[in-house]
């Protein structure tokens, strides 16, 4: 017997299901912990020294927290802001491994509203969630705060790893 649209749709929404299981989520994040933390040895990873303290496979979050360090300072003794870019980037990029078992998913688009100046010696906390997790693209919105206070806030879109692959042999 012949398969049908429904039973190839069934079959593909079970896959995904099995590919996006809460387990699964939790071990995808705790694995791109362990890259990050390797990844942090060397470079711009390495002077923002990030942290994943917070992850929920239900609401599709993530919470993660970086250094304001003297190195991200800028002319006006703030944080420059394509560090803070640079924060809401390794969020969303990490919340993409989790959600779909990837170890790379380059950005797509990536927009910041900066709200305020982020001392220099702060700890800022991104908190980020996913708006749309398709087969080819997922959509991000998050937050940065010090302390309770809300500092920017961001939204970027992000290709999953099949559809770059094709680009980059093309």
């Amino acid at each position: 017997m012949k398969s049908t649209y429904i039973d190839f749709m069934v079959k593909r929404n079970n896959k995904q299901e099995k590919k996006m299981s809460k387990e699964n989520f939790e071990k995808q994040i705790r694995k791109r912990m362990e890259q990050l933390d390797e990844i942090n040895k060397h470079g711009i990873f390495k002077e923002l020294k990030g942290t994943v303290t917070d992850f929920n496979y239900d609401t599709k979050s993530l919470t993660m927290t970086f250094e304001a360090t003297k190195f991200h300072e800028n002319a006006f003794g703030i944080m420059f802001g394509g560090s803070l870019a640079g924060m809401f980037d390794i969020a969303f990029g990490t919340l993409t491994a989790g959600l779909g078992d990837y170890s790379v998913a380059p950005t797509v688009q990536l927009s910041t509203t900066f709200l305020k100046g982020i001392p220099t010696g702060a700890t800022v906390r991104t908190e980020v969630e996913a708006v749309s997790t398709g087969k080819t693209i997922m959509n991000f919105v998050g937050k940065a705060y010090v302390e309770q206070e809300l500092m920017a806030t961001a939204s970027g879109t992000f290709m999953t790893p099949k559809p770059f692959k094709k680009f980059i042999e093309e």
